[in-house]
């Protein structure tokens, strides 16, 4: 009888932590029930951020958060009027000029990075990761999360579910992450964002601006293991009278896959993969190019830590390794450092040489990659980095590079990036690539020279509300090479400086910047081969019409021996207008 007793008591309490849990747990079905909601904090996106600065937001948008053992939660009431929604179901990442909510979430509070999660109106999913002073996002970046959204009589509402094994965050009891909420719309006359938290000019990425504190505690270790194992069979036949003949067949294995060691630490591996499902590359027009042409990475083994390989000289273009026969990557995350190991065996690895003038490639065969990447971050978005790439070619010959930048903000609005590189380059004495062509006494064909460059990239600039402007110094010796970078152009020293103002209102033209551009380029010999400046504006109204207009003007353009006429103006107009998101119209002139 007691034992009887005991297995009941066991029965009832699996039975009420089970609903406790299932109550705790929202449905993910974009249909917002109170009772669900009721333990999350809710917060208002009460600024509009852009075009406006910082301005009362003219609709109404409401976010809850809360979480569970193993999920984070976000729900959106999102007010509009229904006709004016713009939103089509879309593949991943591509609705991001359309009606959307997103969380923005800062697992370490530093600043290093932030990572945007969203869903349109009609919930195809979004997601990025965006580092400061990089003012592109990174979209090819992707997680697992669930999100659903529903129509319903005040707007739309959304639901989200983020699993927090897909997150890297501190190794601490106390999880102290910085959050905030967006959302677009263009019901207010042309593409209007909204959040909880205030921007401004000097913030050195627009996801970084979040303010809000969400706290977590005794968080779970909740780590992947992903295993994806491939085979695939090939046979071809021929008929060269009536019966079929076959051929013996080809088939392909591989596997792939991630571990997390802990919250701060991930390897990822793949021996022989496939990427035959990987989108195809976008079409470019090369007519007139001269120099080669980087490609977007797509490919999901390359894409997470990219974010710590950006740096402003290229020294790392992973669609260079462009057939691994294997690869395995290491990352880490602790508190104040991230840092990134890379070895992977190439079979057909590209060779990428630039000149002042045009680049030189070549298949340069079999070869053995390494990349190694720490970066130390600070307080105020400040952090200081270190680079080393080798790659080894079986056919003989090796590139190394070594690269220390930093990137300093200091009195809020003042911004100091600085690169400098260093490269040793080995050549082979297996020539592939045909040409005579040399610069500064190195030739291009591979004949066996040993030589050394360097290349700098120094950039100031100021960036406050309605007033911005910078300067930036390229030096790039005829000798530098990055084997495992996009390296296009050597040998030359390029100074840029600009300035551009905004204007913001409720009036009809909602933004205005109009802007000056000086850029002079001189060769190592000190001769000027190209001097310009361009004048221009860009605009956006409050009827769905956006447009830039600009001018340049060359007071001196050389191509090779060739000098174009003086004081050559080009001019060109640029005009979108999107009534909604069934049409627009774009003008180009």
């Amino acid at each position: 009888m007691v034992k009887n007793l005991h297995f009941l008591k066991f029965i009832v309490f699996t039975v009420f932590f089970a609903v406790v849990t299932s109550a705790n747990s929202p449905t993910i079905d974009g249909v917002i029930n109170e009772g669900e909601w009721n333990d999350a904090i809710e917060y208002e996106l009460e600024f509009e951020v852009s075009p406006g600065r910082n301005a009362p937001a003219l609709l109404k948008t409401f976010a809850q958060i809360k979480h569970d053992d193993e999920n984070l939660y976000v729900a959106f009431r999102a007010f509009a009027d229904k006709d004016e929604i713009r939103a089509t179901i879309r593949s991943r990442d591509t609705g991001w000029l359309e009606d959307y909510v997103g969380v923005v979430i800062d697992t370490f509070g530093d600043d290093r990075y932030a990572i945007a999660l969203g869903v349109n109106a009609l919930g195809s999913q979004l997601d990025l990761k965006q580092t400061p002073g990089d003012r592109d996002e990174d979209t090819s970046w992707n997680i697992l999360f669930f999100a659903e959204t529903s129509f319903t009589d005040y707007g739309y509402s959304a639901e989200f579910k983020v699993p927090f094994a897909e997150l890297r965050y501190p190794d601490e009891e106390i999880q102290e992450w910085s959050i905030g909420f967006v959302r677009k719309s263009f019901e207010p006359g042309t593409q209007t964002i909204f959040a909880d938290f205030t921007v401004y000019a000097q913030d050195q990425c627009f996801f970084c601006a979040t303010d809000e504190i969400y706290v977590i505690q005794d968080l779970e270790e909740t780590n992947r293991n992903y295993i994806y194992p491939y085979i695939t069979l090939n046979q071809k036949a021929d008929r060269p009278v009536d019966n079929l003949k076959y051929q013996n067949p080809d088939y392909e294995i591989g596997v792939s896959g991630l571990l997390d060691l802990d919250e701060n630490n991930t390897i990822e591996y793949t021996i022989n993969p496939d990427f035959s499902q990987v989108e195809a590359d976008a079409a470019q027009i090369l007519v007139n190019e001269t120099f080669a042409v980087s490609l977007e990475e797509k490919r999901t083994f390359f894409l997470e830590g990219t974010d710590l390989l950006d740096t402003d000289l290229d020294s790392v273009y992973t669609r260079s390794i462009n057939n691994p026969l294997n690869a395995i990557k290491f990352i880490n995350q602790s508190e104040k450092t991230s840092s990134l190991f890379m070895r992977a065996q190439d079979t057909d690895s590209p060779y990428l040489a630039g000149g002042l003038y045009q680049s030189y490639s070549g298949n340069a065969g079999k070869s053995e990659v390494s990349i190694l990447r720490s970066v130390r971050n600070f307080e105020n978005q400040s952090n200081i980095g270190l680079l080393m790439t080798s790659r080894d070619y079986h056919r003989g010959g090796h590139g190394r590079l070594v690269e220390v930048d930093a990137n300093i903000r200091f009195q809020e609005l003042y911004r100091l990036q600085l690169d400098f590189a260093k490269s040793y380059t080995q050549e082979s004495n297996d020539n592939f690539l045909e040409t005579e062509d040399s610069l500064n006494g190195i030739t291009y064909a591979m004949d066996g020279e040993n030589f050394r460059g360097d290349a700098k990239n120094i950039r100031f600039v100021r960036e406050g509300d309605g007033n911005t402007w910078g300067a930036r110094l390229e030096d790039i010796s005829p000798n530098y090479r990055a084997d495992v970078g996009f390296v296009r152009q050597t040998g030359f020293k390029q100074l840029n400086l600009w300035h551009s103002r905004q204007y913001r209102s409720n009036n009809f033209f909602r933004l205005m910047s109009p802007r000056i551009i000086l850029r002079e380029r001189s060769d190592y010999e000190g001769n000027q081969i190209s001097d310009m400046m361009e004048i221009g504006a860009r605009f956006e109204t409050s009827i769905n019409l956006r447009g830039n207009i600009e001018r340049k003007i060359f007071k001196k353009e050389q191509f090779k021996d060739y000098v174009f006429n003086e004081d050559q103006v080009r001019d060109s107009l640029w005009l979108g207008y999107s009534p909604s998101e069934t049409w627009g119209i774009n003008l180009n002139a």
